[in-house]
């Protein structure tokens, strides 16, 4: 009876209700969709018509990606420390706004502007995009799903079902901005136009978290009130040595995302951007992968998911090298390829979680907030440090900056080995880097148990 009881009280703590479940996905949409159009399109924007040079905009990137690495630990610090009547993590979800404000603003810059203003405004608005209300989004994230969702259970399927909504709506835009790109981003009010059209819908999708998802107050209700201190953060950086792996992976993951010159690909390889859509759509076919997550999760772990995600996206990006303008090489090549963001996209707050175990276990506070931020910072420098490469290789293979320019065969190659060769090699590391993290998912159930028993003791 004992056992039925407990049975059925754990099935009711796991279970997940579908209006919590859909707001709390708006500001993952969100977030999502504008990642699509700044990774994808900014610097094409830039480059063919605010006629900056690749490695001018390269260098914008970069400076202010490494910026933003900083920026992220001072945001996890401030996450960490805030006790609100709204809770620890939630107020920061009216960041989403700033994020859709300055990204209009950064698409309506002028060509006619001269050369400074134009830098100095991409970079300003870059900024506060990505280095201030990025950076609470990303601080708060791991911090807000431990306190909206009380079981671990609930954690995973939100992170797993969850990643097939936010697919979704990535995978909206993705099909649908270079048809829409096409049509409207043909002068610099025409961008301006295509920017707002999806901002304004995302931006007010991207609030519902905030207005309807609450933080459970008696989650670490015991320390309401204690500070997190810089010493502490300084001794989980030494003692949490996997916190320093996990951040490896996440890095040349995002060297993989600051190169991205898919746009770049499609116009002057394939001959026709709006045959980038097709890409967006292949998200359809990985969908039923992300049904199964939370049954792989009882039998493997995220370590293991990504290990076997990163071999098979290596052999997509081998393709991708090959197929030149061949669309259905492409399609098999960004099938293969894409495997690789599904764990690390939508599961991470399940590694975060492993890493604040991993801190408990070392006497330290969870920290959830400045262990999720240090991953961001690793990813943003190594981010940066691609956005970086990207200009300079451009410029050195001979690419020209402008709307109508017929690129020379040095460039086409270099595009061809940013689209594939080097992320191949980066998928070589993550192989190695999630070997490593397994060994600490291995440990998590006896750490969890020494922690309990530490605090009955007490």
């Amino acid at each position: 009876m004992e056992l039925a009881k407990e049975q059925t009280q754990t099935s009711v703590k796991d279970r997940l209700t579908m209006g919590k479940f859909l707001a709390w996905k708006g500001r993952d949409i969100s977030a999502a969709s504008m990642q699509v159009i700044m990774t994808g399109y900014l610097l094409l924007f830039c480059t063919n018509t605010l006629m900056l040079s690749p490695v001018v905009v390269g260098s914008i990137l970069m400076i202010s990606k490494i910026i933003n690495a900083i920026t992220n630990l001072f945001a996890g610090f401030l996450v960490d420390n805030t006790n609100t009547r709204w809770g620890k993590a939630r107020p920061y979800e009216i960041s989403i706004v700033g994020v859709w404000i300055c990204t209009v603003l950064l698409f309506s810059a002028s060509p006619s502007w001269s050369e400074p203003i134009k830098i100095g405004f991409v970079f300003v608005m870059y900024f506060f995009i990505f280095s201030v209300f990025n950076s609470l989004l990303a601080a708060s994230q791991t911090p807000y799903v431990i306190r909206a969702f009380p079981s671990r259970m609930q954690v995973i399927k939100v992170s797993s079902y969850g990643g097939i909504i936010s697919m979704l709506g990535a995978m909206v835009v993705s099909v649908t901005f270079p048809i829409a790109m096409g049509k409207l981003a043909t002068s610099p009010d025409g961008w301006r136009t295509l920017i707002l059209i999806y901002a304004i819908p995302l931006c007010l999708i991207g609030v519902l978290r905030m207005i309807f998802v609450k933080e459970d107050s008696s989650i670490d209700a015991d320390r309401v009130g204690e500070k997190i201190h810089l010493k502490e953060i300084i001794q989980m950086f030494k003692k949490n040595k996997y916190i320093w792996v996990y951040a490896l992976i996440i890095g040349l993951f995002n060297v993989i995302q600051g190169m991205n010159v898919s746009a770049q690909y499609f116009k002057y390889v394939v001959g026709d951007i709006s045959l980038q859509s097709i890409m967006g759509m292949l998200s359809l076919i990985m969908l039923p992968i992300m049904f199964v997550f939370p049954k792989l999760m009882k039998k493997l772990s995220v370590s293991n998911l990504i290990e076997f995600s990163a071999i098979l996206a290596a052999v997509g990006y081998l393709i991708n090298y090959f197929a030149g303008s061949n669309i259905p090489l492409l399609i098999v090549g960004s099938i293969l390829s894409g495997l690789v963001m599904l764990p690390l996209s939508y599961l991470g707050s399940v590694i975060i979680m492993n890493l604040a175990t991993n801190n408990e276990m070392h006497n330290l506070p969870r920290m959830e907030g400045s262990t999720g931020v240090t991953i961001g910072f690793v990813g943003a420098v190594f981010n940066g440090i691609g956005s970086g490469l990207i200009g300079v290789l451009l410029s050195f293979s001979g690419y020209i900056s402008s709307e109508t320019a017929i690129q020379p065969d040095s460039a086409l190659l270099m595009i061809r080995s940013i689209f594939a060769l080097i992320p191949m090699a980066c998928m070589v590391g993550i192989l190695f880097f999630a070997w490593r993290l397994s060994k600490l998912e291995t440990q998590i159930p006896q750490m969890e148990k020494e922690i309990q028993a530490r605090k009955l003791v007490e």
